[in-house]
């Protein structure tokens, strides 16, 4: 039995649905801690700069979150530009 051919709504939906996943579940990874309490020891802002700069190329976005157990620096995957054909 032969499968029905994809009507260009169809292709249209799965596309968006590609998408809409890869926005709403971006790739996310902890990449060092900064713990509480060594908050106030010297800590090197090149050193940010420099890891930030790095994720930046690969196509990250970097969040510093603050929780108990000092700070947070999570790398997240840039959200997919929408396709040129859908604006």
């Amino acid at each position: 039995m032969k499968d029905k051919p994809k009507t260009p709504y169809q292709r249209l939906l799965e596309e968006i649905q590609t998408w809409a996943m890869k926005v709403a579940h971006r790739h996310e990874k902890l990449m060092w801690r900064y713990p509480k309490e060594k908050i106030r020891d010297s800590w090197r802002l090149d050193d940010l700069y420099e890891r930030v700069a790095a994720a930046d190329q690969i196509g990250y976005d970097v969040q510093l979150v603050a929780n108990a157990d000092g700070l947070a620096v999570i790398y997240k995957k840039r959200v997919p530009d929408v396709p040129y054909k859908w604006r």
